[in-house]
């Protein structure tokens, strides 16, 4: 196992890629599935308040940063430590907390959760490899 340098500029731009794919697979690809869903009308769903994009970036920025505490605890460098650390994250938290609205939600809707855990698995695993591929050695 090696002393594993992260670069914070990794951890900025998986968190920048998070955000904008986030924003592409919500705002643009399934932008009807999240508004039937949830129940919303396209103005409501529309709410182009800058606060909650911020708190985007905030947690996007925590999702990445917990990305590269797994690298790190692995002690090996690369994009496939990267993907291997995302995948871990994403059985140990994504799958977990994308699961309790489907339990508990009185819809139990299965395509919002489709949605939802596959922009998890696809958006944190390239987030995954951008911080390892990235990592000094």
């Amino acid at each position: 196992m090696q002393k594993l340098s992260i670069r914070p500029s990794s951890i900025i731009l998986a968190s920048i890629f998070l955000s904008t794919f986030g924003g592409i697979w919500y705002g643009l690809l399934f932008r009807d599935v999240q508004i039937s869903a949830h129940r919303y009308t396209a103005e409501e769903y529309a709410n182009d308040n800058p606060i909650w994009y911020i708190g985007g970036v905030l947690i996007s920025l925590l999702i990445a940063w917990g990305i590269s505490l797994i690298i790190r605890l692995k002690g090996e460098p690369g994009i496939r430590a990267g993907i291997s650390a995302s995948l871990k994250a994403v059985i140990g938290f994504g799958l977990p907390l994308v699961s309790y609205p489907l339990v508990f939600s009185p819809l139990h809707d299965l395509q919002l959760y489709a949605v939802g855990l596959s922009q998890i698995i696809i958006g944190w695993t390239v987030a995954g490899a951008i911080v390892g591929g990235m990592i000094k050695k």
